[in-house]
């Protein structure tokens, strides 16, 4: 059998990408969707994320529906929220973020994934209040205990970040290694409608207004931690 060489293939994953790129949402909804993402977590016992573990966290990030597609040559991209928690424990108020990433590997198909991170020491909270960074790299991840009374896996306590996902349809050989999470300028300064706003504004300053919303999101996460 005749193998097509790779420079055929790129654009091949290209466009199955594109295809698989999900409609863009408005930034209510997109925070909503989080919401939403989170709340079904915490109310399925295979997948709960344990309360203890929020608890300890500083920070959280919520991307639903991230879309990893290729063939042999892949990639990756999605678009949540990102909040920080306060030292009064109330939850910042939400930065909008995306991700995005590429990977080389026997890899065929495509999925889409809904995606929790949790930030759980002073590192991972710096990093969150760049621009942009790359996990893996400039934080380590690792796949978060799931469970009630039951917890598993037990070896990820060291880990600057806790990853947390579900996934539909078909894919292999995807990893969050490599995937960058940056700040989405235009998305926040909608949702606010100020402009110049940094993720430091968005994060650390409780005077920033926002719309009703976002009390919504802070009742849920206050929820899944009890």
């Amino acid at each position: 059998m005749r193998l097509l060489p790779l420079i055929t293939l790129v654009p091949v994953a290209a466009l199955v990408i594109a295809q698989a790129r999900p409609a863009v949402a408005s930034v209510e909804s997109r925070l909503q969707n989080s919401i939403d993402v989170l709340d079904s977590f915490m109310d399925d016992p295979q997948q709960r994320i344990p309360e203890r573990i929020l608890r300890r966290a500083k920070g959280i990030a919520i991307i639903p529906g991230v879309t990893s597609a290729g063939f042999i040559f892949g990639g990756t991209r999605g678009a949540g929220i990102l909040t920080l928690k306060q030292e009064s424990g109330q939850w910042s108020n939400p930065a909008f973020v995306t991700l995005t990433g590429g990977s080389v590997g026997l890899q065929i198909g495509a999925r889409t994934t809904d995606l929790i991170l949790l930030f759980m020491n002073e590192r991972s909270v710096r990093a969150a209040l760049n621009r942009s960074f790359d996990l893996g790299g400039d934080v380590g991840v690792a796949a978060g205990p799931v469970g009630g009374n039951v917890v598993t896996p037990t070896d990820a306590s060291g880990s600057d970040v806790l990853a947390y996902s579900r996934s539909a349809g078909l894919f292999a050989g995807v990893s969050l290694g490599g995937t960058k999470l940056a700040f989405d300028q235009d998305s926040s300064a909608q949702f606010y409608n100020q402009e110049d706003l940094t993720p430091q504004k968005i994060l650390l300053d409780p005077s920033l207004s926002s719309p009703p919303l976002v009390a919504s999101m802070r009742r849920s996460l206050n929820q899944a931690m009890k």
